[in-house]
């Protein structure tokens, strides 16, 4: 790895060193040989040099960079890998490590139906989160390994919104939360698996930090050429410390919901990932107590 205060691969220092010691080999021959035409010599040794070396430093230095650049990747790639064998090992071990317990009890007849019930519903509220979380990872690794480019398209956010507020509407009737939709039908050019994941994964959280018969409302509108869609909750709220760490985009940010539902902070990460790769952003307005609107934007569609 070439160390960071190395400048020996940089142009002007490559071609200054090969104009130099062309020079001085071109005085030392001219002193065993002929001095009348030194200086048309030393001209003529120094313009060849600059011709022949100046291509050749931009080029070392084009790859110095690359090599540092891919060093970088890999150090980040190294870091989220070992992450998520972490999470793999905790999130996804231990809500299955609960239901086999749990079953093992129930079938060897040491629990009765009544409390059976309650700790089977406490694991089914985990294994919403364990899904989530390998949803997410799935369609991450999908296309990380498979490389696979975004399916850009016009959409409605509408038909996308509606299934996803279905599929979730269950864990909000746990909570006794009620979802309001309104103006959620406007056109967006994007890849509508990257929305449909931010959206999702927006709502879950939204859920999750919602206490028992709380709101949320969803709504879409267009601005400036973009789309933004606002799930605003009548949840916890966000200290703006915290806001400053999640729209960072690098941290593995999460904190326990109101029911003490875990998160793993890479649906977050994924989700800003999914952003910028389709040129939307992520805003959040919140205060402590007051709830949250997270609204991210994407480009309009025709």
């Amino acid at each position: 790895m070439i160390p960071k205060n190395l400048k020996l691969h940089r142009p002007y220092f490559i071609t200054a060193i090969a104009v130099v010691a062309a020079v001085c080999g071109f005085a030392i021959a001219d002193i065993l040989v002929d001095w009348s035409v030194f200086w048309h010599g030393v001209l003529a040794t120094a313009m060849i040099s600059l011709c022949i070396t100046i291509p050749i430093a931009y080029s070392m230095d084009h790859f110095a960079m690359k090599y540092r650049k891919q060093n970088k990747e890999l150090e980040k790639l190294n870091a989220l890998n070992k992450k998520l064998f972490a999470l793999i090992s905790h999130d996804v071990r231990a809500p299955l490590n609960n239901l086999k317990t749990l079953v093992d009890l129930f079938v060897n007849g040491d629990m009765d139906m009544e409390t059976a019930q309650v700790y089977f519903g406490q694991v089914s509220g985990k294994l919403d989160n364990l899904t989530e979380f390998l949803d997410g990872l799935l369609d991450w690794s999908k296309r990380q390994t498979e490389d696979e480019l975004l399916q850009k398209s016009n959409f409605s956010t509408e038909a996308t919104i509606i299934p996803i507020v279905d599929l979730l509407d269950e864990q909000a009737k746990v909570k006794k939360i009620s979802i309001y939709k309104e103006g959620t039908n406007e056109i967006v050019f994007a890849d509508k698996n990257s929305y449909e994941f931010i959206f999702r994964n927006l709502l879950h959280n939204a859920i999750k930090f919602t206490p028992a018969n709380g709101s949320i409302y969803i709504n879409t509108y267009t601005k400036n050429g973009k789309v933004y869609t606002a799930i605003k909750d009548t949840g916890l709220g966000i200290a703006d410390a915290e806001i400053s760490k999640i729209l960072d985009g690098t941290n593995w940010h999460t904190t326990n919901g109101t029911e003490d539902e875990k998160g793993s902070g890479f649906g977050i990460r994924t989700c800003f990932y999914y952003l910028k790769q389709n040129g939307g952003a992520l805003d959040i307005k919140s205060k402590v107590g007051m709830g949250t609107i997270m609204t991210f934007s994407m480009p309009r569609g025709k």
